[in-house]
């Protein structure tokens, strides 16, 4: 490890400090522990005793201490949910899916949501699913080469699906609008509309499009946008809201909007079909 004067030409010693502070605890630095820190490194102490001073603080332990709980919950959750069929705990969804499919299985939304025997997967062969393996063991993956669907209108009769899901699908449909209300027509009474799309502050990380990382994103989604769209497509009282949850799940929110969100950065929507009520709002 490289002393205080060699730790790098040019570079200053808050600087170091800073990409420290990054790296092991994920976070900016406060002015204190930068001071603290950087007098230290300027007073010759090596970058090495700095490191392992701050491996051995209780922030970095507690740190630490919880993701590996969180890893002991999932494994142990993930052991006992192994028994169902429907959901292999061994199964690797392609892309955005696959970050949150164990914890997703472990809390019970896979068996609540989408345990059903009739479930599309809408949207699935992106760009990063070569394999186009679908986001669920057994679903039916529906993408524009699927005979007789045109990127809206599902080839599907009424009421025929127990499950319609989309994971980072809807942001790409010129008309989300009518996508939602196609995705409904087809789901049965008591079934579920699945739908994730990226968080424009944890994704986008700017006001406007064009995105920096997607040109085909049509729009930009927040919780309540998203919530608009499915209001704005679908008559009232033909759903409820059963899940709205922004999954930030090892969201490293030391990284600016210039760098690409690392980890869990989307909305996750559950919408129920209803039968409708004989009687209209007043």
């Amino acid at each position: 490890m490289r002393s205080a004067k060699s730790a790098g030409a040019g570079v200053s010693e808050e600087a170091t400090i800073a990409q420290l502070y990054r790296a092991v605890l994920g976070r900016e630095p406060d002015p204190g522990g930068l001071d603290h820190y950087s007098g230290r490194l300027r007073g010759g102490e090596s970058l090495e005793g700095i490191l392992q001073n701050m491996l051995s603080s209780p922030e970095y332990r507690q740190r630490h201490l919880s993701f590996y709980r969180e890893l002991l919950r999932d494994e142990v959750a993930g052991a006992a949910a192994a028994t169902d069929e429907r959901f292999p705990i061994d199964y690797q969804p392609p892309g955005e899916a696959g970050k949150s499919y164990r914890e997703r299985l472990r809390s019970g939304f896979l068996a609540r949501y989408c345990g059903g025997p009739v479930v599309l997967d809408v949207g699935f062969s992106g760009y990063d699913n070569p394999d186009r393996r679908t986001a669920l063991s057994g679903a039916i993956g529906v993408d524009l080469d699927y005979p007789g669907y045109d990127g809206v209108t599902l080839p599907f009769a009424d009421g025929t699906v127990d499950t319609v899901f989309s994971s980072h699908c809807l942001e790409h449909i010129p008309d989300d609008r009518a996508a939602i209300r196609d995705w409904l027509r087809v789901l049965k009474v008591g079934g579920f509309l699945v739908c994730m799309v990226p968080h424009q502050a944890l994704y986008e990380k700017k006001r406007d499009l064009p995105s920096r990382w997607n040109a085909d994103h049509k729009r930009m989604y927040t919780s309540a946008t998203l919530l608009l769209a499915v209001e704005e497509a679908l008559p009232v009282n033909s759903f409820r809201v059963r899940h709205l949850r922004e999954n930030d799940r090892g969201f490293n929110y030391a990284v600016g909007p210039a760098i690409h969100a690392d980890g869990a950065y989307e909305i996750e929507l559950v919408v129920e079909k209803i039968a409708q009520p004989a009687w209209s709002l007043a």
